[in-house]
């Protein structure tokens, strides 16, 4: 199954919102706005560089696939724990991100 944005917002409640974390192997399709975002830190963070290894462009788009180690430490490496720097929080991707990625422990 490969989760989309509408199909995780629709499962949103009033209180935390664990079905954004998702389990290694999980994927998920990027959505227009957020391949806008990817192209625009491109070259400038981590987190690109860990989508661009973890991600599969197909006919419907790019499928981006949970890998929640080598994830935490992109966004380790880029400074802002559990976010992705540019990133609205109102993207789902940036809800992933928040609810899948853990702790790095150097």
């Amino acid at each position: 199954m490969i989760h989309t944005s509408e199909s995780l917002k629709a499962q949103d409640g009033d209180f935390e919102n664990y079905h954004y974390q998702l389990e290694d192997g999980q994927q998920y399709k990027l959505t227009d706005g957020e391949l806008h975002w990817l192209n625009f830190v491109k070259g400038k963070y981590s987190i690109y560089d860990h989508i661009m290894s973890n991600s599969e462009l197909t006919f419907d788009g790019l499928i981006y696939t949970i890998e929640t180690d080598s994830l935490s430490q992109a966004l380790a490496d880029d400074g802002i724990d559990c976010k992705a720097a540019c990133l609205s929080d109102d993207s789902t991707l940036q809800a992933i991100f928040f609810y899948s990625a853990h702790e790095v422990t150097q």
